[in-house]
């Protein structure tokens, strides 16, 4: 537990994950990178699962984080989620049986610049480190091409949810995609932010049900129980559109018109009670107790 006494560094977390790539090298497998960011920085992702391959090809699940730099608990749990699997692959049964049968893949930090950027410049920096537009980035998660540019994502530079020049026009986004496109097909996947204890389904730009709509919502309201259920933390299951409009994020593109990937949006704890920029600054203690409840949700999810 010692890890996650605190928040950690981009290379302190880099490192983190090489390590155990090397002592469990059938289990966990490190890619350098896959793309760069906007300053040329090396994407890095992880995958885990038993090294057992009997019959039909492993369901494959994304779990992502830190695509917005300053929802700092999201990384830490996806940290913590990696840690437990990764602890509990042989001596627990339910955990042995998911990773036998699925692969995870983790994109532990997707916007890194912006991560270094909340340690060095501006703890609160949500978006990449793309200025160029003469505004502070862009929120990588209005940057995807499904209906991008949609509602609630601004054409303004300076605002918190500007979309970008054109349909993934940031590195970062482009490398997603691309790994995403080249690992997949994926059976599920989750996008970690803070904050406001939610799970976020799609749509994004529009309050239309996706084909999968009572599917999803079946299944999102099971992670939202069994969240709740280990320390009775509220959280709710929703449409993303009943929070507010975000077209362009990555959920929503991974759902596409099919909706054949289960996708959600998960926003951790604080609750949404008015705390403003103060929710996105947990102290170091929250980690443990967010990703042990958070745990209990994938792993129904899973």
């Amino acid at each position: 537990t010692d890890w996650f006494c605190d928040y950690r560094t981009h290379d302190e977390i880099r490192d983190w994950y090489i390590n155990h790539a090397k002592i469990n090298k059938g289990s966990v497998k490190f890619i350098n990178s896959i793309g760069k960011t906007y300053k040329g920085r090396d994407i890095f992702a992880v995958h885990l699962t038993n090294p057992v391959n009997y019959g039909p090809p492993k369901k494959k699940v994304w779990l992502q984080s830190l695509i917005h730099a300053r929802e700092w608990i999201s990384g830490s749990t996806t940290q913590f989620i990696f840690d437990y699997l990764l602890k509990n692959k042989d001596s627990n049964p339910q955990v042995k049986k998911l990773l036998n049968d699925i692969e995870i893949i983790f994109i532990p930090i997707v916007n890194i610049d912006g991560y270094i950027y909340t340690h060095t410049v501006n703890r609160l920096q949500r978006k990449n480190l793309n200025f160029e537009a003469g505004g502070n980035g862009v929120d990588l998660n209005r940057n995807y091409p499904y209906h991008w540019g949609g509602e609630g994502a601004s054409p303004d530079p300076n605002h918190f949810s500007y979309r970008g020049s054109s349909p993934a026009s940031e590195p970062e986004t482009q490398a997603i995609i691309s790994y995403y496109n080249k690992t997949g097909p994926f059976d599920g996947a989750i996008d970690f932010h803070s904050y406001g204890q939610l799970v976020l389904r799609p749509y994004t730009d529009n309050n239309r049900d996706s084909p999968t709509e009572a599917e999803h919502k079946k299944l999102g309201d099971g992670i939202r129980d069994s969240i709740q259920s280990v320390r009775g933390t509220p959280y709710i299951s929703q449409k993303f559109i009943d929070m507010y409009a975000g077209a362009g994020a990555m959920t929503d593109w991974t759902c596409g018109d099919q909706c054949q990937t289960y996708s959600y949006l998960i926003e951790l704890s604080p609750k949404n009670e008015g705390q403003d920029l103060q929710g996105f600054i947990l102290p170091p203690s929250d980690i443990v107790p967010i990703g042990n409840e958070t745990i209990s949700g994938v792993l129904y999810f899973l």
